[in-house]
């Protein structure tokens, strides 16, 4: 989904720029609107097309590390360190309910070396 974000992103400035082009190379105005004919100045196409691709460069950057930042930010599990709870949404949960709802997991029971060795104490 943030691909193709990035894309129409990318797309969409392209599209301003083959309009500068349009507009130095056909006179828009003049063809359109019948306004006063404008000579043709490549070096303000050129100047205005580079602008607009920094531009472009800058808002893509920003926009895909915003991406990865909310990628990011939506793998964290929210767990009461309490008692062991996991929030999705405004409901906590047990870690089976979570386990089962968002990764279709099912889960059984048993007990690691170090709690059967007594080294750790279990939660309450």
């Amino acid at each position: 989904m943030f691909r193709r974000l990035l894309w129409l992103e990318a797309v969409a400035f392209l599209l301003v720029i083959v309009v500068l082009w349009l507009d130095e190379l056909l006179d828009l105005p003049h063809l359109l609107f019948n306004a006063t004919p404008t000579p043709l100045r490549l070096s303000e196409c050129v100047f205005e097309s580079s602008l607009t691709l920094v531009l472009a460069i800058g808002v893509l950057s920003i926009t895909a590390a915003a991406f990865r930042r909310i990628t990011y930010l939506e793998s964290l599990v929210v767990m009461c360190s309490w008692c062991r709870r996991v929030r999705e949404g405004r409901e906590w949960l047990t870690m089976e309910e979570f386990l089962e709802r968002q990764h279709a997991a099912r889960t059984t029971h048993g007990i690691c070396e170090r709690c059967a060795a007594g080294i750790v104490t279990p939660p309450r």
